[in-house]
């Protein structure tokens, strides 16, 4: 006999057990797997027809769905993922459609991955183990769910100690772990279970899960939140857990942070870049609170700036997907406040002759003062893009485009820099044309900028612009004028 759709635990009970009463089920739907108990083990049979209780799916919304589309970024082709129950999972199983070739092992079935299944997502075809199977523990779905359970051969139900066994799951290549939680704090530790005292649920499979992906080959661990609970009342990004909070994940468990506000990477971070990098995911009425309770617990510089309100919120809906004329596929994206470190990083890489032609200037050295005025960004005055590549979960910039307005001749000032070893490949001019189209929407009339009388590629690439353009030398510098057509 098939334990139906929920073997988690039952299967080690039923073997433990003094006496067993099984209660046959016709509307039970039999599965398939490890999941079989037999006649002459069962005590007594108790034959009762009833509805299998139902959940349907959850209402998904704005926020959910937002947070599913920044989740559905960091779910690679051919993965196998791990969902939980809620908007939230609800929403990244919907955001995944695009996706292809990808494996299933989890706690729990749902109609999402069902939905996913019967649209050809899900296929199973790249796993690792159980090839070509949706391996999970318990079902939890709608009658239309249950009955693509039952005796479904693509299926397999397994005992919850299998399941949920980390170095099970971590054989899984490309294991991609996706679960919320109730808080997380700016070090990194994230509660699951109770809000100080106040215990709101067990541990479940959470951990075994994210551990289970950290040992996976190119496995991602995903920690997917709203910014906030009570109606927006309090911020689920804290400075600090509670005192009697429960820390289901340590602060080494936890790879990406999403919120309907973005994506943090945190992962091998120090507790600055990690404080900035959630601070930077908050929600914004929240932000100011979460840098000074920062600042007093040491956790970044005391100095680190802050613009307040809608100037400084990040617009996400500038994000973009450009290609070079050479085939270079970038992520075009404002800069954010974390952004620190990764532009330090840029800067670094830059030759002394790249330097002095953008920055007019032999000085070497970037520090934490300089980097800010790059970060910290009033966005209704000033625009700071970046040309982004990705590098497994790593950012790498290799370009940066930036116009300050001048409000009197509603024109701005734009200057552009790449890397030396992406030059000549058309990230400038599609940095520049990135950046004209920002300009234009802002209603500004056109370009300023100050270029060697040497620099011939860049004089090159505001020429290519068609831009009405009037030129000024003195002292080896051209000051242009470049009016919009």
């Amino acid at each position: 006999m098939s334990y139906g759709i929920s073997v988690d635990v039952v299967k080690a009970a039923a073997e433990s057990a003094d006496i067993v009463i099984a209660q046959v089920n016709k509307n039970m739907p039999r599965v398939h797997g490890d999941c079989f108990i037999h006649i002459e083990d069962v005590d007594f049979i108790i034959p009762h027809d009833e509805k299998i209780l139902v959940y349907p799916p959850s209402k998904k919304g704005s926020i959910s769905k937002d947070i599913g589309r920044y989740v559905a970024r960091l779910v690679e082709d051919g993965s196998t993922i791990q969902v939980g129950y809620g908007s939230i999972p609800d929403a990244v199983l919907s955001s995944l459609e695009s996706k292809k070739d990808l494996g299933v092992h989890t706690e729990l079935m749902s109609d999402g991955i069902v939905n996913l299944m019967k649209k050809g997502v899900i296929t199973n075809r790249k796993k690792t183990i159980h090839r070509e199977k949706t391996v999970a523990s318990f079902c939890m779905g709608t009658e239309e769910c249950y009955k693509f359970v039952d005796d479904n051969p693509e299926i397999e139900f397994h005992p919850i100690e299998y399941t949920n066994n980390p170095f099970i799951i971590a054989k899984n290549r490309k294991m991609t772990v996706i679960n919320t939680a109730l808080e997380i704090d700016l070090t990194g530790q994230v509660t699951a279970e109770s809000l100080g005292k106040i215990m709101y649920s067990g541990i479940g499979g959470q951990a075994d899960f994210m551990r289970g992906a950290h040992f996976s080959k190119g496995g991602k661990s995903i920690i997917a939140i709203p910014s906030t609970a009570q109606d927006g009342k309090v911020s689920r990004i804290v400075p600090f857990l509670r005192e009697g909070s429960g820390v289901t994940l340590t602060r080494g468990d936890v790879h990406y942070v999403v919120t309907e506000y973005g994506i943090a990477y945190i992962h091998g971070k120090n507790l600055r870049e990690r404080a900035m990098s959630l601070i930077a995911i908050a929600h914004p009425k929240f932000r100011s609170w979460l840098l000074d309770e920062a600042k007093k617990a040491n956790l970044v510089f005391k100095d680190q700036a802050f613009i307040p309100g809608s100037r400084g919120e990040y617009p996400a809906y500038l994000e973009t997907i450009r290609t070079t004329k050479t085939g270079v596929e970038l992520m075009l994206r404002p800069v954010r406040i974390s952004d620190e470190p990764l532009l330090k990083e840029f800067f670094y890489s830059l030759s002394d002759q790249t330097i002095y032609k953008r920055f007019m200037s032999i000085r070497t050295d970037m520090p934490h003062e300089r980097l800010q005025e790059f970060v910290v960004i009033d966005y209704s005055k000033e625009m700071v893009i970046l040309a982004v590549r990705q590098d497994g979960p790593k950012e790498i910039v290799l370009g940066v485009g930036q116009y300050g307005i001048n409000e009197q001749n509603h024109t701005a000032e734009v200057a552009l820099v790449v890397r030396d070893d992406y030059q000549n490949k058309g990230i400038g001019k599609v940095l520049l044309k990135y950046l004209t189209e920002l300009a234009k929407k802002q209603g500004l009339l056109g370009f300023t900028a100050e270029v060697f009388v040497d620099n011939v590629p860049m004089l090159h690439l505001f020429s290519e612009m068609g831009f009405e353009m009037e030129k000024q030398a003195e002292a080896g510098i051209y000051s242009l004028r470049m009016r919009f057509r």
